[in-house]
């Protein structure tokens, strides 16, 4: 294990333990080992000074809606938790899938805590459905307790890649909520995925896939097709502004979306946002295709970068969650329609 620093000042990086028995555990293939120690130990984004990733630390505290936990099927439970992120997990004959451990262990560790308030069976797998601190921040009391932590190969990338740009974008949220930044560290999954992956059996299953990018290489959802909801962790929050420093196509990401709104699904579970429709799916990649639309326009037209952050305002999603972040997100479409790349590529 990499140990973190004594200042605090990033995350080590736990290199997973190998688990003879994990194999077994899955029917499909498309599963291998985790990276290596060499990978593991990646050096983070190019270009990424203290003075960059402090821009990037812009949580506003502000009086949330109080955190809820959801019994939205039999089986399948929902943490909405507003001034953070979500989670949700299912009940299943073999043990329990939890998606997502939320943005602090201390907040893994309270998720045990539901969980263990709705059923004794054993908490077998985690899944991290994107590269966002937020949503795998609490992986080392997953780890704690024997369960098995999956996501994407490009998922696992980014959260080396990127692991000094999540854990400095994390410390105002850390600082407004009373939570030690010395306690975080980046464990990685112990089995990677490439395309899609079952867990469960009979009746109670999830199906776990890749439709390739949307906000994020690596975008995991999870569907469970008897209880008709699908997760979607990465390109999809409920009236929300979503960070667009890491999308590779705003087109692609527009795409996936349109897609999963066409499952056969009633319930789509959001990482930010509460339970949501159809036609809430359909909205964000509205907000996506307008917010390309007139980034473009105005690079054609000769705007500067500084031009488009000042003149750009989208006053009809002005309402919506993050809108405070909205500078930032239009940098981020600048560089990505400049240069080809989003601001903060991986794998």
């Amino acid at each position: 294990m990499h140990q973190a620093p004594a200042t605090g000042t990033h995350p080590s990086v736990e290199d997973a333990d190998r688990r003879s028995a994990v194999a077994a555990l899955f029917a499909l293939a498309s599963l291998s080992a985790m990276p290596t120690a060499a990978t593991a130990a990646a050096s983070p984004a190019a270009g990424t000074t203290p003075a960059d990733l402090a821009r990037f630390d812009n949580f506003k505290a502000r009086k949330g809606i109080p955190m809820e936990l959801k019994q939205v099927a039999p089986d399948l439970w929902f943490l909405y938790d507003d001034l953070s992120s979500n989670a949700a997990f299912l009940v299943t004959d073999d043990g329990v899938l939890v998606i997502d451990s939320r943005q602090h262990p201390q907040h893994g560790r309270e998720l045990i805590a539901m969980i263990r308030k709705v059923t004794d069976k054993p908490i077998r797998w985690l899944v991290n459905t994107h590269a966002h601190g937020d949503h795998y921040y609490g992986n080392p009391a997953f780890r704690d307790i024997g369960a098995t932590i999956i996501a994407h190969r490009d998922t696992v990338a980014g959260m080396v890649k990127n692991e000094r740009l999540e854990f400095s974008r994390r410390q105002s949220f850390f600082r407004s909520q009373g939570l030690d930044p010395k306690e975080v560290r980046t464990v990685l999954p112990d089995v990677v995925f490439d395309t899609t992956l079952r867990i469960g059996s009979g009746q109670r299953v999830a199906e776990i896939f890749y439709w390739g990018p949307g906000q994020n290489p690596g975008d995991t959802m999870i569907w469970v097709p008897h209880a008709k909801a699908v997760f979607i962790g990465g390109p999809f929050a409920r009236k929300n502004w979503s960070n667009m420093s890491f999308s590779p196509s705003i087109d692609g990401w527009i795409a996936l979306l349109n897609k999963a709104a066409a499952l056969p699904v009633d319930l789509f579970l959001p990482g930010h946002g509460d339970v949501s429709t159809r036609e809430d799916v359909l909205d964000e990649a509205r907000l996506l295709a307008d917010v390309q639309a007139e980034v473009k326009k105005a690079i054609a037209s000769g705007l500067t970068k500084e031009q488009i952050v000042k003149q750009l305002r989208f006053p009809q999603y002005a309402d919506l969650r993050n809108y405070e972040r909205i500078d930032v997100f239009l940098e981020a479409l600048h560089h990505l329609f400049t240069t080809g790349r989003p601001l903060f590529p991986y794998p």
